[in-house]
C-alpha cells in the first residue's frame, strides 16, 4: 500500500501529493519538513497569536457602571442613590488605526512564518544534495579502498616470496590506510548528514528516507546579478514582513499621537437625594495635557519605526552582498569543475595504460599506484565540486527568495 501525505500551502512551493514508498527529491523532503517538523509546527502557533491580537483590537471597550447608595444619619430623610454609565470616546478615536495595525501585524507574522519555513525548507534541499553526494563520493572512495588493500596484499605476498622490498609493501601500506581513512570520514560525513536531515524535518533518527538522484547543475552565464538582487528586495518573504511590520509601526505611532490629545469620557448620571429628588444629568471628562501628554509612548513608538527602518536598510544591503559574493563563487566553482571534469578523462586514459603495462610487467607497481592515487584525489575532487555548486545553488536560492531553476 503506497503512503501518500499532501504538504501544506507554502507561497513559494505549492502543495503537492508526496509518495513516500518513492524515493524522494529535495523539494519533496522539503514538503515532508512542512509536514512533519516540530520546529515549524510551533513557529506556525505565531500567526494564531497574531490572529487574536487583530480580534482583541477590534473590540471596543465596555461602558463603566457606576451604583452608590447613601443612608442619612438623621431621620425623616430617604436615602441617596446614584447611579452612572461612562463612555471612553477617546477609544473610538485611536480605534481604525488599532485594528489596521493589528492587521499589518497579522500579515508581518504570517511572511516571518512563511520565511523561516522557507530556510526549513532549503535547510532540507541542501542536505539531501550532500547526502547524494556524499554517496557517491564513498562509492568512489570504496572502490579506491578495495583496489588498495588488493595491491597491499599482494605486495605482502611477493615480500614473502623475496620479490618485494619493505619499504615498497610500506608503501603500499600507507596507501592502504589513507583510503581506508577517507571511506571511514567520508561515511561518517554521510551519516551526520542523514542524522541532520532526520532531525531538520522531524522524523526518527533511525529512519532512513529513500532519496532520488541530485538535481542537474546548471548554467550560471546568464545570470543577471543586479536583476537577482532587484527580484530579493522586493520579493523575499523577510524583507516583504519588514515593511508589514513598519506599516503596523507607523499606525502605532498614531495611535500614541492620538492619545496626547485630550479626548473626552462621556458619561450619563441619575441621582436621587435624601430629600427623595431625582436628577439626571451628563458629564464630560479629560485629561489635562499639561506634564504626560503621552510624550513617553510617542517617543518609544517613534524610535521603533526608526528602528525598523534601519533594519530594513541592513537587510536589503546583506541581502545585496550575499547574491553577488554566491553568485561569485559559484562561478568560480562552476569553471574549476569544468576545467577538472574536462582533464579526468584523459587522465582516466593514462591509468588504463599504465595498468595493463604493469600487468605486462613493462612499468612497476608503484608507478601504477602513484597515477591510480591521483586519479582518485582528482575523481574525488570533482566530487566535491559538483556537491560544492549543488548547495550553492541552494544557498542561492535561499538568498533570493525564490526557486530559480527547479519546477515547484
Amino acid at each position: 500500500m503506497v503512503s501518500m501525505q499532501l504538504s501544506p500551502e507554502h507561497p513559494l512551493l505549492p502543495a503537492r501529493a508526496i509518495d513516500l514508498a518513492a524515493p524522494l527529491t529535495d523539494l519533496d523532503a522539503a514538503r515532508l519538513a512542512l509536514i512533519a517538523s516540530p520546529d515549524l509546527n510551533a513557529i506556525r502557533a505565531q500567526a494564531g497569536v497574531s490572529q487574536a491580537q487583530l480580534y482583541a483590537a477590534g473590540l471596543v471597550p465596555d461602558p463603566q457602571l457606576s451604583l452608590s447608595v447613601d443612608r442619612p444619619d438623621a431621620a425623616g430623610l430617604d436615602n441617596a442613590m446614584a447611579a452612572g454609565l461612562t463612555f471612553d470616546l477617546a477609544s473610538l478615536f485611536t480605534h481604525a488605526d488599532r485594528v489596521a495595525g493589528a492587521r499589518n501585524n497579522v500579515a508581518k507574522v504570517r511572511l516571518d512564518v512563511a520565511w523561516s519555513e522557507w530556510l526549513a525548507l532549503n535547510q532540507v534541499r541542501t542536505l539531501v544534495r550532500r547526502i547524494l553526494a556524499l554517496e557517491r563520493q564513498v562509492a568512489v572512495a570504496g572502490q579506491a579502498e578495495a583496489a588498495a588493500a588488493e595491491l597491499y596484499e599482494l605486495a605482502e605476498r611477493n615480500m614473502t616470496l623475496g620479490d618485494a622490498r619493505l619499504d615498497d609493501v610500506t608503501v603500499y601500506q600507507i596507501g592502504y590506510l589513507d583510503a581506508q581513512d577517507r571511506l571511514l570520514a567520508l561515511k561518517r560525513q554521510l551519516t551526520a548528514a542523514r542524522q541532520e536531515l532526520n532531525a531538520v524535518i522531524g522524523i526518527p533518527p533511525h529512519m532512513a528516507l529513500a532519496l532520488s538522484s541530485a538535481s542537474q547543475l546548471h548554467s550560471l552565464e546568464a545570470l543577471d546579478v543586479n536583476a537577482l538582487v532587484s527580484e530579493a528586495a522586493h520579493g523575499r518573504l523577510d524583507i516583504r514582513a519588514l515593511q508589514a511590520g513598519y506599516a503596523a509601526q507607523e499606525r502605532g505611532v498614531r495611535v500614541a499621537t492620538r492619545n496626547a490629545l485630550p479626548l473626552p469620557q462621556l458619561s450619563f448620571n441619575r441621582t436621587r437625594d435624601t430629600s427623595a429628588i431625582w436628577t439626571g444629568g451628563v458629564g464630560i471628562g479629560a485629561a489635562l495635557p499639561l506634564w504626560n501628554r503621552n510624550r513617553g509612548e510617542i517617543s518609544m513608538a517613534t524610535a521603533t519605526r526608526a528602528q525598523l527602518t534601519a533594519e530594513y536598510a541592513a537587510r536589503i544591503h546583506r541581502a545585496r552582498a550575499d547574491i553577488f559574493a554566491q553568485v561569485e563563487d559559484l562561478r568560480a566553482i562552476d569553471a574549476e569543475r569544468r576545467a577538472l571534469a574536462g582533464e579526468i578523462p584523459r587522465l582516466e586514459e593514462s591509468a588504463r595504460v599504465i595498468a595493463q603495462a604493469t600487468r605486462e610487467s613493462s612499468l612497476p607497481l608503484v608507478t601504477y599506484e602513484t597515477v591510480r592515487a591521483a586519479l582518485l584525489a582528482k575523481q574525488l575532487s570533482l566530487l566535491a565540486l559538483e556537491q560544492a555548486q549543488s548547495e550553492g545553488e541552494v544557498v542561492l536560492e535561499t538568498s533570493i527568495g525564490k526557486l530559480l531553476w527547479e519546477t515547484p
